[in-house]
């Protein structure tokens, strides 16, 4: 019998914020979209959600209001199209595709936690869009709280944003090794964002493997288990990047040739890849 079709849940998280979790979030289901893939992105920050504001959409229910029985599933998901501009200021643009959101709440201070009903809730709910999607992405807040355990736990795939700034790094390895200890999570993906200078790629290497020493020595001699910290790419720093997020627009739409674009892109296709890993049989 043919397993049930499930999306690949990617949770993607960040130790600190402000290292630009949710412009990466938004920006890959854009550039999965693009290439024909079906796309959910969670706000799973349920406290402070901004991926609607960031997007530019208004949304009329949001994932608090789902698990509080004010609306339907289907009310609180949100469209969000994929535009391509050309290179040319004369060429118009051209819409392909695009993603949905499922919008998290802002300012809910209850949303900070999650009751045993509220787990089963939210597995219920993930289940089902499971079913609708390739990729489920989780844009998780910041930090180490109850909520982004939650989402790390039922993830298939854990991302990490990080940026090479040395405060950024320390927030990284206390977000593993938490998700080591307490997730059991011994697979980590890394994208290294706002990396400067003219070799991002070698600067990005060196923010993993800094990572990999780090965990290396701390996590083996308090017995938790080593865990594989893969680099899964980097984005430049980049100031088409700010642009876009001023004016409320994806990337793909407000600078379709830059280079953070260009290097979304290929995270794209490296996440791709990594999805077409097996999953284990539910």
């Amino acid at each position: 019998m043919e397993s049930e079709r499930r999306a690949r849940r990617v949770a993607i998280v960040s130790g600190k914020g402000g290292v630009g979790k949710t412009m990466v979030a938004a920006n890959l289901a854009a550039a999965l979209a693009k290439t024909g893939h079906s796309v959910l992105v969670v706000d799973s920050d349920l406290g402070l959600a901004n991926l609607d504001v960031m997007l530019g959409v208004q949304p009329s229910y949001t994932l608090h209001d789902v698990l509080h029985g004010a609306c339907a599933l289907k009310d609180a998901l949100v469209r969000v199209p994929v535009c391509t501009r050309g290179v040319a200021s004369t060429e118009e643009a051209s819409p392909v595709d695009g993603f949905d959101i499922l919008p998290g709440g802002s300012g809910i201070r209850d949303a900070t936690t999650l009751t045993a009903s509220a787990r089963e809730d939210l597995k219920t709910l993930l289940h089902e869009l499971g079913s609708r999607y390739e990729f489920l992405l989780c844009d998780a807040g910041a930090g180490i709280g109850e909520v982004v355990l939650f989402f790390a736990q039922i993830a298939d795939d854990i991302v990490v944003v990080v940026t090479p700034e040395p405060t950024s790094l320390t927030d990284a390895y206390a977000t593993i090794k938490v998700l080591a200890r307490e997730c059991g999570r011994t697979d980590v993906h890394v994208i290294v964002n706002l990396v400067a200078g003219a070799t991002p790629e070698k600067a990005g290497g060196a923010v993993v493997s800094h990572l990999r020493q780090v965990a290396s020595r701390f996590l083996l001699s308090d017995g938790t288990t080593l865990v594989r910290i893969h680099l899964l790419g980097v984005i430049p720093s980049d100031p088409a990047v700010p642009r876009a997020i001023a004016r409320q627009q994806l990337l793909e739409s407000a600078a379709p040739t830059a280079p953070a674009t260009q290097a979304i892109a290929l995270l794209a296709d490296h996440l791709f890849d990594v999805a077409t890993t097996p999953l284990p049989q539910s």
